[in-house]
This record gives C-alpha cells, structure tokens and sequence, in this order.
C-alpha cells in the first residue's frame, strides 16, 4: 500500500503534503492498523499527513472477539441459556488455543467450528451472517453480487483499470488459503501505538449492530482491551446517544483520539443499510467532528 501510495505521488505531485485517512471495512481490520503503523513509524519519505482511521465492523483482535459472538447471539435470541453457556466454555478453549498458538491453523478451525454451531451449514447459513434480520437468499455471501462481477469483468472496464484478461472474484479460495496464518493476528496492538504515539490522528471504529460476523459486541471488546494510555478511561466512559437529524442513530463513547460508535438497524455493511447515517458519520470523521451532540444535516459530497 505505500509503495502503490509513493507511486501515485510520483505521478501525481499536486498531492503531495496532503492529509490521509485510511477506512475499511470486515478483514480491513487487520489492514488498516499495520497500514497505518507501517506510514507512522517505518516509513520514510512520503509525502502524506496520516490524519484518521476508521474501521467499520472489522476483525482486529480475534482473542477478544470470538467469545462476543456468544455474547451477541444470546442478546439477538439466535442462542438459549444451555447453548450459551456451552459456547462459553467452547470460546476459553478458543482463547486458549489463540495464545499458544496464534499462528497456527488450529486455534481457527477450533474457533469456527463452535462458531458454525450458531450459524449452521456455513454454506447454507439458516440467517445471514452479515445481517441477522436478513436469510441468506444467495450463499454463502448472502447478497447477490454480479452486477459488480459483471461490472469488473467487461473487457472495456477492464482495459480503462489496465487489467485486461484477468478475472474478477469476489472470494478467491487460494488467496483465501495464504492468508488464513494471518486470520488470527491481534492489531490491537499496532492501534494502541498509533493512540499513543500521534495525538493528531484519530481512530473511529463503528459497527452496525446486526451484523452477526464481526458484531459490535466483539468490537466493543476489542476497543476496551488494547493497552493504551487512554484504556482505563475509555473502559470507564459512558455511551451516549448519536444523534442525526434529531434521531437516535447510534451509541457513542470516546475518550482522546478513540472512539467506538454502535450504528443502530445496520448490519456489516453500514453505509449500505444506513447510507444517511453513514455519510453524516464520514463527514463528522473527517472534519473532527464526531461526537454525541452532533445532529446537523448531512452536507453529501458532489
């Protein structure tokens, strides 16, 4: 990512100087803090202001968020009383596993195999694991999503993008396979420094909360557990109401340069599901601006 950044500053030396934010969604969880990290403190030369973070439902710190989805499923009615506390003695094993042995592949097949007793047949979910008010109409993504295979797959599209004769997938099993040593690193870490080592950019982590996949209980728990000068404040800080346009959208807390805010009636994708909310959400980010009195109309970009 920042060898494509300094390449684009090369041929693009207007934006050089310029502030940046780094946003993502799901598994970006584990991007955007390394990326983040790598401009901060290993980077030399480039010519960007890192400016803001923001991760949206995303995996940071599996150790922290398998056991949420007991939690989440219990709260949401997907699980009764003996199931949830089966799961909870299944997620300590999880935990367990995850610090012995963090890179190894069986702390993540253990892991999702509990896991998978809530959702069902990963192949034919009985919800969708990306929305629980949803069925899965299309497994086992659940949406359909050719238009954006067709889309990415026009040779004209294609030749404009400079990757003609290549194939669009949205989920590519050998890809897949080399990144699943990766699946079960903790970034929480790489966040704490970022918190701590540069006051001027700040972290936003939202979630929408019915997303059963990467749930808000589990970034909740994420956000409170990473070391940082800020932790035991942040753990102790009340939620507060979100509001857009007079309306409750969300539950906020924040302590210095971190914050955590709770999307009402969204799932995984938020601006897909509240794409109001999520626009205000943005434009709060990037002016330094979110907090639980904002209320004012969203300014939509031209």
């Amino acid at each position: 990512m920042v060898d494509f950044l300094n390449g684009f500053l090369e041929q693009n030396p207007s934006f050089n100087g310029r502030d940046v934010y780094i946003t993502g969604e799901s598994y970006a969880g584990h991007y955007i803090p390394a990326i983040g990290y790598y401009i901060l403190n290993e980077q030399e030369g480039l010519q960007l202001n890192l400016r803001g973070l923001a991760i949206g439902n995303g995996l940071v710190d599996p150790l922290m968020q398998y056991p949420a989805y007991a939690d989440f499923s219990y709260e949401n009615g997907l699980i009764g009383d003996s199931w949830y506390k089966l799961l909870e003695g299944g997620y300590k094993v999880c935990q367990e596993l995850i610090l012995k042995a963090e890179r190894e592949i069986v702390p993540l097949e253990f892991c999702q195999l509990i896991t998978e007793t809530i959702i069902g047949n990963p192949l034919h979910p009985r919800f969708n694991v990306y929305d629980i008010r949803e069925g899965c109409d299309s497994p086992p993504l659940c949406y359909d999503f050719s238009p954006a295979d067709d889309l990415l797959n026009d040779p004209t599209v294609q030749a404009v993008l400079g990757v003609s004769g290549r194939k669009w997938e949205e989920c590519n099993q050998v890809v897949h396979t080399y990144l699943l040593g990766d699946w079960m690193t903790n970034l929480g870490p790489k966040v704490a420094s970022i918190l701590d080592d540069s006051r001027d950019v700040d972290v936003l982590v939202y979630s929408g909360d019915k997303d059963f996949i990467c749930n808000w209980r589990g970034g909740e728990a994420w956000t409170n557990a990473i070391h940082w000068s800020g932790r035991k404040e942040f753990r102790n800080t009340d939620y507060k109401t979100w509001n857009v346009n007079g309306n409750a959208a969300g539950d906020l807390k924040e302590y210095g340069n971190l914050k955590f805010l709770r999307v009402f009636d969204a799932g995984h994708m938020v601006p897909m599901d509240q794409p109001e909310v999520a626009q205000v959400m943005l434009d709060a980010f990037l002016t330094k601006t979110v907090s639980a009195e904002f209320v004012e109309e969203p300014a939509f970009i031209n």
